[in-house]
Parts: structure tokens; C-alpha cells; sequence
């Protein structure tokens, strides 16, 4: 699974450089939102933990859950930065709430 996020991942951010050197900015910037995740994803999925709770059926869930938690962390901590540095508006570290709710989510998977 780990292999197939890489694998989009890198066809994305590939495909948003493209873009930029073509003139569409705006629309290579967005597409690094999905790039990044997809290449955070394979970084989780690759760690040897979540391939034990995939692997047995009683924490599959604990595994969906983790990716599901860890996917909404990582966009709205890109969406945080990308508002602040890139657009200047500071309303975007509200982001961060979401972001720090994930993050402890996640930590009492591991209790």
C-alpha cells in the first residue's frame, strides 16, 4: 500500500512542477497539497506497527483510524502554512486547532 501512495505521490509533485514551469502557479502550488500527502501516507504506512495492525483483523480499525486521523492532520497543517506563508493571512493558524486535535487523537492510539 505504502508503494502505491509513493508511487502518486511522486507522479503529483512531478505534474505540480510541470505546472509551475508552465505558467499556472496557483494550480502547481494546490497540487502539492495531494503530493505531500500521499507521500506522508506512504511514510506511515511503511512503519512496521501500522503493518501489524493491517495485518491482524482485531486492529484493522485501529489502523483505519490511524491513517484516517493522520491524513486530516497532515492537510491541515499544510493548509496552516500554505494560508500563512504563501497568502499572508494569519487566520490560517486556526488550522492548527484541528492539527493539535489529530495529533491527540493519534497519541491515545498508542495508550
Amino acid at each position: 500500500m505504502g508503494g502505491i501512495f509513493l508511487l502518486i505521490g511522486i507522479l503529483l509533485s512531478v505534474l505540480s512542477r510541470w505546472l509551475e514551469f508552465e505558467g499556472n502557479s496557483t494550480l502547481g502550488d494546490v497540487m502539492l497539497f495531494p503530493a505531500i500527502f500521499f507521500m506522508a501516507m506512504a511514510f506511515l504506512c511503511s512503519f512496521p506497527y501500522f503493518k501489524e495492525w493491517w495485518d491482524d483483523r482485531s486492529t484493522r480499525k485501529k489502523a483505519f483510524l490511524f491513517v484516517i486521523f493522520a491524513a486530516v492532520g497532515i492537510l491541515c497543517l499544510q493548509a496552516a502554512f500554505w494560508f500563512v506563508v504563501w497568502r499572508d493571512q494569519w487566520l490560517g493558524l486556526l488550522l492548527l486547532l484541528p492539527f493539535a486535535a489529530c495529533v491527540g487523537f493519534i497519541a491515545r492510539l498508542f495508550k
